[in-house]
């Protein structure tokens, strides 16, 4: 594995992102597995009993032979909530399939173009970035391509691992920092993951419809597929259905909110509900119009952040061993989340797990779907951490490079330090005063060196029994 390959795994533990391709090996699994328990069954068991990377987990699948669901709750875990196809999660980022299904279905109604302007949906008087003249479009907001950052810049707090960062978020703030955004690139021609675009795209379709988001979402795509569970709101009278959340560490959190940028991941929803969408990908099941727009999301062909990996409306589309799907995944505060379909198998699945996580049951929801992709199922020993002082932690905040193209950023969270790379950044916390570890990435090690008594000069990163070293730049 060569350095840029390093970078790949280390970043599919992202907060909000994860590998277009797993790149782990499917280990043995012990022998005194129950007999007629399947491979799925077996790996998500593995996942929630052995490797503890969530209390609980509903994983639902669709198959020309029908659906299934599959239940694994930690016997461990002290909640008691109704585990099954109709257990509510935060979906998180699978939100965003659905903001990209309410555009293509306005599309297919002729009330919207795709090669429309975001200048044409934002209020009057608002000045939307262009680079070099070039606009920003609904299909470059769709595909992750309008060249704007993950998160706004005007939020209270954007640190990555903060709870809850995006409540509370107004109209006046995302509008308000609209013309401070300085574009690096041209629209359309790289992808570069954003909350912030959907949160535009979303509210920027209902502004122009004249109604609310959740409103017209509803009305256009959640009603006429049957998806009662499918809300941005909490029912009280769903209580008993509502999966607790937990952060990375297993404990209790939540719920999230997310202000105007709900259409970026702000949806409950179930396994049930989910199946059913999938059902209109892989099966034309469903009205008219939302399959003619299921279509036309899958029509679009824009860069996808990998070699193997491009982006359709709201979808990646994966071309690896000879096969082609679709995926999404998510992450909230106290949820990780992964659907995606394979057209020539007709099949589709979705993982739902109820806990924060770098990867959650994402590397097996590929796995389904492609069963030349590897799952991880080694158990690392969770990491025991420690307390630093301020100064100490501070030490190693700054910008480290192996080459130009290789450039590593330290940065203070709210539980420990944020590695950021590229579009992706996950959370470290010290073991001692000069070596930090990962929840998020399990076996990965970064070591600072000098931690200990002045400011850093280099990193270590290890994971896999490779080594990486970085030197700090100014």
């Amino acid at each position: 594995m060569d350095r840029r390959d390093f970078s790949k795994v280390f970043l599919g533990a992202a907060i909000a992102y994860t590998l277009p391709q797993p790149l782990f090996a499917l280990d043995a699994l012990s022998n005194n597995t129950a007999k007629g328990v399947d491979e799925l069954q077996r790996l998500v068991r593995h996942r929630i009993l052995k490797q503890h990377g969530a209390h609980a987990a509903v994983t639902g699948t669709l198959k020309p032979s029908g659906r299934r669901i599959i239940t694994v709750r930690d016997p461990e875990a002290k909640d008691d909530y109704q585990l099954g196809g109709d257990t509510i999660f935060e979906v998180a980022s699978l939100t965003k399939i659905f903001t990209a299904l309410l555009l293509a279905v306005e599309v297919v109604h002729k009330r919207v173009r795709l090669d429309d302007p975001l200048r044409d949906y934002v209020p009057d008087g608002v000045k939307a970035p262009t680079f070099k003249g070039r606009q920003i479009t609904l299909t470059d907001l769709a595909t992750h391509g309008a060249a704007l950052p993950l998160r706004p810049n005007n939020l209270a707090t954007s640190v990555p691992d903060a709870p809850n960062k995006y409540a509370g978020y107004s109209f006046e703030q995302l509008y308000g920092s609209l013309p401070s955004y300085h574009l690096q690139t041209s629209p359309g021609s790289q992808f570069n993951y954003s909350n912030l675009a959907f949160g535009l795209l979303g509210q920027g379709i209902a502004l122009k419809s004249g109604r609310s988001f959740a409103e017209i979402l509803r009305e256009r795509v959640t009603e006429p597929l049957g998806l009662s569970d499918t809300t941005l709101e909490d029912d009280p009278r769903k209580a008993a259905r509502r999966a607790q959340g937990h952060d990375f560490y297993l404990s209790p959190i939540g719920p999230t909110s997310d202000g105007v940028l709900a259409p970026a991941g702000g949806l409950r929803s179930t396994a049930n509900d989910l199946l059913t969408l999938l059902d209109l990908f892989t099966n034309g099941q469903g009205p008219k119009d939302l399959v003619a727009a299921s279509r036309l999301m899958l029509s679009v062909d824009r860069p996808g952040g990998s070699d193997i990996t491009r982006m359709a409306l709201g979808w990646r589309r994966t071309t690896t061993h000879g096969e082609t799907y679709y995926w999404s995944n998510g992450s909230s505060d106290g949820s990780r989340t992964f659907m995606g379909f394979n057209p020539a198998r007709r099949a589709g699945i979705v993982a739902l797990a109820d806990a924060a996580s770098g990867e959650g049951l994402d590397d097996i929801g590929h796995h389904f779907l492609n069963p030349q992709q590897t799952v991880s199922t080694k158990i690392v020993p969770t990491p025991d951490f420690i307390t630093l002082p301020e100064k100490v932690l501070l030490r190693a905040i700054g910008r480290y490079e192996q080459a130009k193209d290789d450039v590593i950023e330290i940065s203070r969270g709210y539980t420990g330090l944020i590695v950021s790379a590229g579009y992706g950044e996950f959370v470290i916390r010290p073991q001692s005063s000069t070596l930090y570890a990962s929840k998020m990435v399990p076996g990965l090690t970064i070591e600072f060196e000098g931690a200990d008594v002045g400011p850093v000069v280099s990193l270590t990163l290890r994971q896999d029994d490779k080594t990486y070293i970085y030197k700090r730049v100014p």
